[in-house]
């Protein structure tokens, strides 16, 4: 790193010395131009000699720029010296360089496989941890699985029993709605049967009791009123037993009845 940045120190040093060197000769060219073009007390004589004047002035020039050139033919010789030496010094140290480059990759390619084989042992151990805990959770799915089918036959099988209770439910309810309307049925035509029955005695027992008004009534005209007050005393008895003797006939008649039925 030193000696190339001696070697650039160097080479601007140099073009800058080249630099100077070429203005000052330019900066002579011109006031030496102008002297011995001028004219004046103290020329050089070029004026005094007439038409060859300009012809001596071009040749000067000429010379003079070819004293330019073989100057820095030279220089440019000493250049490509120079830079030959330094480019030798360059060369080395981009050979240094390279193999120091070169080591330093190296020694990093081998940091690199080394890193990349713990990332790969890593990655290997992160691989087995993280495959344990998907067979882990395989076998924990498995097994949810398995509880949540035999719930779910469990479950069919209930509403299976369900269904069938409600079905042997609905029979029985239908039978009973039957048997209870077939009694209501029954028991309607029991009520009717004892209405007509009652209305039939109601109309004799009211033919009756007319029957008995009318015989009371021709009883009178043949009797005196001691024979007729006797005579309903002894009535009522018979009256009251009349009245359980056809109580009797009516509930025997209506078990008759219902016998029927």
């Amino acid at each position: 790193m030193q000696s190339l940045s001696h070697f650039c120190l160097s080479f601007v040093f140099g073009l800058y010395q080249k630099f100077l060197h070429f203005s000052l000769t330019l900066m002579d060219f011109a006031s030496t131009f102008k002297f011995l073009t001028h004219a004046s007390e103290v020329g050089c004589g070029f004026v005094l000699l007439g038409s060859y004047s300009p012809i001596l002035g071009l040749l000067f020039i000429f010379l003079f720029s070819y004293k330019i050139l073989r100057s820095r033919s030279s220089a440019h010789e000493l250049l490509e010296f120079r830079f030959g030496l330094e480019g030798s010094k360059v060369e080395t140290l981009r050979n240094e360089t390279l193999k120091s480059i070169s080591g330093v990759e190296e020694k990093e390619k081998d940091e690199n496989i080394e890193d990349e084989v713990l990332d790969v042992m890593t990655l290997r151990e992160l691989v087995k941890i993280e495959r344990h805990r998907c067979h882990a959770a395989c076998a924990e799915i498995e097994k949810e699985r398995v509880a949540a089918s035999s719930a779910a036959e469990e479950t069919m099988a209930m509403i299976l029993r369900l269904q069938s209770e409600k079905s042997s439910i609905d029979i029985q309810a239908n039978q009973f709605r039957r048997m209870v309307e077939q009694k209501q049925d029954y028991d309607q035509e029991v009520i009717e049967e004892l209405r007509w029955v009652i209305m039939q005695h109601e109309s004799q027992n009211r033919l009756l009791e007319d029957q008995l008004g009318i015989y009371r009534e021709k009883l009178r005209e043949h009797m005196s009123d001691d024979e007729m007050d006797q005579l309903q005393g002894v009535d009522t008895s018979k009256g009251f037993l009349n009245f359980s003797v056809e109580f009797d006939n009516i509930d025997a008649s209506l078990e008759t009845h219902l016998q029927t039925l």
